[in-house]
């Protein structure tokens, strides 16, 4: 039979168009509500009694599943994750697990298929929550069950825990199954290729996306009545979720198609794949008599009528005759079609942002095609696909956008924050946010030609502990991507830097990005690498994404290790004594922080006028100025600097008037102040470099920084420190023997009378007054030796004969009492007064001999050691005594603390012990103890030396 063409009314025609272009734009509006639906069907969860839930959607374009949506704490997590669908189950992520397996689990504590970063980040370990996949149901030729839930049941499924034993807290798994008697009301195809359709017609489940809902206390557990409410939940909101998706836009064009055209189907097919079967497409929809079965028997061919209308860019047909189209019949070129009772077809090619797709409109009877018709039908639908799929890319950007903004903001805030962890942020979040399967992050030292080993590594490995032992030669890929000088985007790994990769080989990648992490574009200071296990294709916009983050995440590397630099630069200020160690070490950070070629340190002479070079240094020529030549401050930049006090950064030297040639080639400069808290000029900080304008304004705000640093260190060398000391021991001093002298009186008075009763009293008043005598003795001693301190100025003192005359004492009078001295036959001098460490080392000694009850062994220790740059002199005082309890050990130290109540103790000798060794002498003193295991106590002194004048 012969469809006839109609005759074309141009005016019905054009309302035709009206018609169907105003069914599009309602399916187009759809796809900007799934934001509300999303929001509404959370809501819903949350009336249920949840307290979150979270929400994530499969990208078939992508084949991945990420988060779209969330309430309560879900929210935190929401457009964030985003993993790939792998199908390998040691590797792939819960939420991919549960895609894949269509089970139901409800879990607390960690899993090992968890996403490690996302649960320690967000506190997972607290919280209970169910992992459930959003289904539909679709009968077996492909069309969508409305009401399934009421014939399904939840099973449970048996499983063996985790081995390692780390399992703690609830974890149960469920499978949905339809009932196996359920007789829905399907319909019979009208297109059915012999031996395609199974027999018995069973529906199936079709996973969309998942959820995950919980509690916030892991402690709470999930009834399985609870379940099923949500898992009802979900069935009525899948619906609604699948119908403003994509694919519900396509249906509505190809049903148009259709329609316009009078035909009895339509198939429409859109993303071409050619890697996994050639000829597939990403989506598959269709309208009017065929289904998912006719589908699987005539899919689009690599060489049919739709690749064919795809390469010319225009629509196709044939019919079962010969046409000026096609000089073959459909029985001859497509014989499962005609099998099928297809007699004629067209192909519209869709062809959107480099996007191919094609849409088969088919015909039961033959059918005489009108070109005119055909040209209008071919028009509207290339309109609606290119509006339609142009949506969807829209809201796909605008989550992605949403995604880098978030990436974007998280890794500058890191930038900030002294976190140890903060390489290993951003490998973590960079995975998370492009769905990759393994970011491998290498930090980079410039100057020094070397990689810190270990890299930060995210996701899952298959071999994880040899990355983390690797070895980092000049052969292998990081020092290939440096050598390189520029990005590598490997599609393919053959003929690139990756080929002989073994982390490659043994991970199974097949797709990588190499990524240097550059600042200001020359300074490299780590790269990064994104791997893919399966093969992608880089395009030109995810570039760009790429080298934005590595930028951020360069600066941030860079921002960290300034942070970094800074505390370990303040502990070397406080403990080096040697100022050229000092001195060399600020250079050093200076260069590594600006990448300069050359720093140098030059110190001010104030009564000269003079520049002093006190320490320059480059890579490849490091000195320590001996003879500590001097700049006019009227010479140079560096003198300019001098007389301003102010920066002064110069992006070509060679354009500056005041610039003075003081090493070869050089070409920008960046010189900062060394100013004290008066504002009054110490020296300056210099960096040169051979290249044009390689310093900006950042590397100027760290170099002032580093200055301030410097100036500190500058202004306290140990000899300074000491004669600052000298001036706080002297400004005690005097206070204290005013107070002592007070002291000595009220307490002389008290003497007085004890003695008198001692004298005429009764025996038990003689008893009393003989302890009060005493103790007025002891307290005369110890103000007598503060005032004796407030005399004297601290100078160099040996230590050892002092440590003898005490434990040869102590032995004397406590003969029950082991003493093991452990002392050097030389020491260093130390800086102090000798009457202060007869009274430390007394008083700790004597603490420790009451700790033993006056029977047990005592330790003592003493030893040259040294802590980052800087000498000390370490005393350990030990005894086998009762110990301190532990809710002492914080308070031991403070003022009128005292376990002597009984024996009128006052809490001071231990208060004054550690002020002398912390407040006059720079040290440090820490203690150590558990109950009846005796304690330790520890002091750090510094080293002697001679005073020097100020500079």
């Amino acid at each position: 039979m012969l469809n006839q063409p109609k005759q074309i009314n141009l005016e019905n025609l054009q309302q035709q168009f009206l018609d169907a272009l105003e069914q599009v734009g309602e399916a187009r509006e759809k796809l900007f509500n799934m934001e509300n639906i999303l929001e509404e069907f959370c809501q819903e969860i949350k009336n249920l009694g949840f307290d979150f839930a979270n929400i994530s959607l499969i990208s078939k374009e992508q084949n991945t599943i990420e988060s779209v949506h969330g309430i309560g704490i879900g929210k935190q997590w929401s457009s964030f994750p985003r993993h790939y669908l792998e199908k390998d189950p040691e590797l792939r992520d819960i939420q991919a697990d549960i895609i894949a397996t269509g089970r139901t689990e409800i879990i607390s504590g960690w899993d090992k298929r968890f996403d490690s970063w996302i649960y320690k980040e967000y506190a997972h370990e607290n919280i209970i929550r169910v992992f459930t996949p959003i289904l539909v149901v679709e009968d077996d030729d492909g069309r969508l069950i409305e009401d399934w839930f009421g014939h399904c049941c939840l099973e449970t499924v048996d499983f063996q825990p985790e081995a390692n034993g780390e399992r703690q807290g609830q974890h149960k798994i469920y499978q949905m199954r339809l009932a196996e008697d359920w007789e829905f009301e399907g319909r019979k195809p009208e297109f059915i290729v012999i031996g395609t359709l199974p027999e018995g017609r069973k529906p199936e489940f079709i996973v969309i996306g998942t959820l995950e809902a919980g509690y916030c206390f892991s402690d709470r557990l999930i009834e399985q009545e609870e379940l099923k409410e949500l898992l009802k939940c979900i069935a009525k909101w899948s619906l609604r979720i699948w119908g403003v998706q994509l694919p519900r836009v396509l249906e509505t064009i190809a049903e148009i198609a259709r329609k316009n055209l009078n035909a009895d189907a339509a198939t429409l097919h859109f993303l071409y794949e050619k890697d996994p079967q050639p000829g597939s497409y990403i989506y598959n929809v269709f309208s009017g008599g065929v289904g998912k079965q006719f589908l699987k028997a005539c899919p689009p061919r690599n060489d049919g009528l739709g690749r064919r209308a795809i390469e010319e860019k225009n629509y196709k047909f044939i019919s079962n005759q010969p046409n000026d189209h096609e000089n073959s019949t459909i029985a001859e070129s497509n014989p499962k079609a005609f099998e099928a009772g297809i007699r004629a077809m067209v192909a519209f090619p869709l062809l959107v942002d480099g996007k191919e797709g094609v849409l088969y409109v088919l015909f039961q009877d033959q059918h005489e095609f009108v070109e005119p018709l055909l040209n209008s039908v071919n028009k509207l639908v290339q309109r609606c696909a290119v509006d339609a799929i142009s949506d969807s890319a829209r809201i796909q950007q605008m989550r992605d956008k949403i995604r880098w903004q978030t990436l974007h903001s998280i890794t500058q805030s890191l930038s900030n924050i002294p976190d140890s962890n903060v390489l290993r942020r951003i490998a973590w979040n960079t995975l998370n946010m492009l769905g990759v399967d393994v970011v491998n992050i290498y930090e980079y030292v410039q100057i020094e030609n070397r990689f810190i080993t270990s890299p930060n590594t995210a996701g899952r490995l298959k071999q994880g502990q040899m990355i983390r032992d690797e070895i980092i030669g000049e052969h292998n890929v990081p020092f290939l991507l440096i050598n390189g000088g520029k990005n590598v985007y490997a599609s393919c790994l053959k003929d690139t830097i990756f080929e002989n990769s073994s982390f490659s080989s043994r991970e199974i990648i097949k797709s990588t990005a190499g990524i240097l992490l550059k600042v200001d574009n020359h300074n490299i200071v780590g790269v990064m690498f994104i791997n893919y296990r399966r093969p992608h294709n880089f395009d030109e916009d995810e570039k760009k994404i790429i080298e934005t983050l590595a930028d951020s995440a360069a600066i941030t590397i860079q921002n960290h290790k300034w942070l970094t630099s800074r505390e370990t630069i303040n502990r070397k200020i406080i403990t080096t004594t040697d100022q050229e160690k000092l001195l060399l070490f600020i250079t050093k950070e200076a260069l590594k922080i600006t990448g300069a070629d050359v720093v140098g340190i030059y110190l001010f002479d104030s009564s000269k006028q003079e520049l002093l070079t006190k320490c320059v240094y480059d890579p490849n020529n490091i000195r320590i100025d001996p003879s500590e030549s001097r700049l006019s401050i009227n010479q140079g930049i560096i003198g300019w600097v001098t007389e301003n006090r102010k920066s002064a950064l110069v992006k070509n030297v060679q354009s500056d008037e005041r610039y003075f040639s003081g090493f070869d080639n050089i070409r920008s400069e960046l010189c900062v102040p060394l100013l004290d808290k008066e504002d009054r000029i110490l020296g300056v900080l210099n960096v040169e470099s051979q290249r044009i304008a390689v310093f900006n304004e950042r590397h100027q705000k760290i170099l002032e920084d580093l200055a301030n640093q410097a100036v500190i260190g500058i202004q306290g060398w140990k000899s300074q420190e000491q004669l600052s000391s000298m001036k706080t021991t002297s400004a005690v001093g005097n206070i204290a023997s005013q107070l002592v002298h007070r002291i000595n009186n009220d307490v002389g008075a008290i003497r007085m009378r004890a003695k008198k009763i001692l004298d005429q009293g009764d025996e038990f008043s003689k008893n009393e007054a003989e302890r009060i005598f005493f103790k007025a003795e002891e307290i005369m001693t110890a103000t007598n030796v503060i005032q004796s301190l407030a005399h004297k100025k601290p100078q160099s003192v040996n230590l050892l004969p002092i440590l003898d005359s005490i434990l040869e004492k102590k032995r004397e009078d406590y003969p029950n009492i082991t003493v093991q001295p452990s002392l050097p036959v030389e020491l260093p001098l130390v800086f102090g007064i000798e009457e202060q460490f007869v009274y430390i080392f007394d008083n700790l000694i004597q603490n420790a001999v009451e700790a033993m009850s006056q029977k047990g062994s005592l330790f003592i220790t003493v030893e040259l050691v040294q802590r980052d740059v800087g000498n000390w002199v370490q005393v350990k005082i030990r005894d086998t005594g009762i110990g301190i309890p532990a809710e002492n050990l914080e308070i031991i130290f403070e003022w009128g603390f005292t376990t002597k109540q009984a024996t009128g103790g006052m809490g001071f000798g231990l208060w004054w012990t550690k002020y002398n060794v912390l407040e006059l002498l720079y040290g440090h003193l820490d203690v150590e103890s558990r109950p009846e295991e005796g304690a330790q106590f520890t002091l750090l002194l510094p080293l002697y030396q001679m005073p020097e004048a100020n500079l």
